[in-house]
């Protein structure tokens, strides 16, 4: 499926939120916000749910009751973060500090899993970028993706999860540099 940058904004800055809540660009309003919330609502890559007050919301329900918008695991796959971590999180309890989450074994199982990212992908794109002696800055992320700068920080944290290590530094311009220090195992079943 096709996602506007407003659609991969809103999706991305849910997937940087531990409780997977979207919060709205803040020139989105009205009739225009609605329309874009409907249709990642329609698409099942958001879900609305009743929220407290002072965490993001994008409506009041009849009862005055805020309700926010959580990614889902649709949502998630949709702008390639690794699912499980926030979405579909059971509720907390009133009193419990945080669902937990899985734990780190289960997530790295997981992210060792495949070969590595398809030849010709923006994900590949990324990677060799990043994997350049001299690595590549936010700029030149977005300039080679064609991606906003929500995004290509949420595929920076995709990244990350599937068990890629990053260094960051500065650069004479001082823009902060990141390069890839270390790529995930994979066995030799997968390699070979």
């Amino acid at each position: 499926m096709k996602l506007s940058d407003t659609q991969l904004i809103i999706l991305s800055s849910a997937a940087q939120r531990e409780d997977g809540l979207a919060t709205l660009p803040e020139k989105l309003k009205g009739g225009a916000a609605k329309k874009v919330v409907t249709k990642l609502l329609e698409q099942g890559l958001l879900k609305e749910v009743r929220v407290k007050r002072g965490e993001p919301h994008f409506r009041l329900d009849d009862n005055d009751h805020p309700i926010g918008l959580k990614l889902t695991r649709s949502g998630q796959s949709a702008i390639r973060v690794e699912e499980g971590e926030n979405a579909e999180e059971a509720p907390t309890q009133k009193g419990s500090k945080r669902a937990e989450k899985a734990p780190p074994q289960a997530r790295k199982a997981k992210a060792g899993s495949d070969a590595g990212p398809r030849e010709g992908s923006k994900k590949a794109l990324v990677l060799s970028l990043l994997s350049r002696p001299r690595g590549a800055t936010i700029d030149d992320l977005l300039s080679a993706t064609g991606w906003l700068p929500h995004t290509t920080r949420a595929a920076l944290t995709g990244l990350r999860k599937e068990g890629y290590e990053f260094a960051k530094s500065k650069n004479a311009d001082g823009e902060t540099v990141y390069r890839t220090e270390k790529a995930p195992k994979v066995s030799a079943k997968d390699a070979g």
